[in-house]
């Protein structure tokens, strides 16, 4: 098969009529801390107590650009691609994303590690990939930040011709190779979707194929984004699956998030203030909980279940908790999201 350059081909899939609700965890797979033994225990936790989805991060500079607070209070990133591949040997049934791998690596690499995961978890692989932030993650690899855009469409041109019979060609701006067979691939097509938080992330979405991973948007700035997907829906006949982020810290009453739930309230609005062509709420300023809704979920079950309900209401059909200001309590937080948050929202 021959590739056409850096230009991206838009994918032919299957129409769906209807993508099912379901709910996932970042891995604390990052931050202070880093515990291998304990990251497998609350994978088998987390698919023991019906979660659908397990998802990992990459970063090669932990702490940029978000700071030490939203990195888990530390600068250790133990890899994503090796995180799920232990993943997958203690799970059975759960998917395995990305949300989002960058585009630092070579595709033909990276094409090489997706294929022997696929083969140690047939058919639970759903590949986000981004442009990345912060030249620190490119730089040091041989890869200029600049062209990140340009890096991305040819990974992504790639991966999406995968699998495929036999050696292919592709010649690009920055990759070139002829009558190359990979072997493992996987053997069938990963699901790809694309991560980003703006109006041009949205179309990238649809050049992917499969999925938008929204990541963290205040609740009328994703609702905007919403009505251009369905723009594009109408324009190409299909839907996406579109998945959210949030940070969530659920407080069963006793208080011991209130502090972690103020912190990211401020570090949150300063990051928010900074986002041009983001909503503001009626004060004009981010400033409280309310304002970031859909960035962040914070307080009771109760509360944290009308948060998720809103999301799914405004077409998400993926939510993925994002614990990482509250890692060190991350298997109380999957109970208490699985027994009653969940089930709240859902209604089920």
């Amino acid at each position: 098969m021959q590739t056409s350059g850096c230009k991206l081909t838009l994918l032919v899939i299957p129409t769906m009529d209807e993508f099912p609700v379901r709910f996932g965890l970042v891995l604390p797979h990052f931050g202070a801390g880093l515990d291998g033994a304990r990251l497998l225990d609350v994978a088998r936790q987390a698919e023991s107590a019906g979660f659908d989805s397990l998802w990992v991060r990459d970063r090669l500079v932990a702490g940029a650009p978000h700071g030490l607070l939203l990195e888990a209070g530390g600068t250790a990133f133990f890899e994503p691609l090796l995180t799920l591949a232990a993943v997958a040997a203690v799970t059975d049934r759960i998917y395995l994303g990305t949300a989002v791998l960058l585009p630092n690596r070579h595709p033909l690499r990276l094409a090489q590690e997706l294929g022997t995961l696929w083969h140690l978890a047939p058919e639970r692989l759903l590949i986000g990939l981004g442009l990345g932030v912060g030249p620190g993650n490119f730089e040091p690899l041989g890869f200029d930040y600049e062209t990140r855009l340009e890096l991305f469409e040819e990974t992504a041109e790639i991966l999406g011709a995968l699998p495929v019979a036999g050696p292919f060609h592709h010649e690009g701006t920055h990759f070139s190779f002829e009558d190359f067979a990979i072997d493992p691939q996987p053997g069938a097509r990963v699901p790809l979707y694309h991560g980003g938080v703006s109006r041009a992330a949205v179309r990238r979405a649809f050049q992917v194929g499969d999925g938008w991973i929204a990541g963290r948007l205040p609740h009328a700035t994703f609702l905007a984004r919403m009505d251009l997907v369905r723009k594009y829906e109408a324009d190409t006949g299909r839907r996406l699956d579109i998945a959210t982020m949030p940070i969530t810290l659920v407080d069963s009453g006793d208080g011991r998030h209130d502090a972690a739930a103020r912190e990211a309230v401020k570090t949150l609005a300063q990051s928010a203030e900074g986002a041009r062509d983001w909503i503001k709420p009626p004060s004009g300023r981010f400033e409280t909980v309310d304002d970031l809704s859909g960035l962040l979920i914070s307080g009771s079950p109760d509360r944290c279940a009308q948060e998720v309900r809103a999301m799914l209401e405004s077409g998400v059909t993926q939510v993925v908790f994002d614990l990482r200001l509250v890692f060190e309590d991350f298997e109380r937080q999957i109970d208490l999201l699985a027994d009653q948050v969940i089930p709240a929202a859902t209604g089920i």
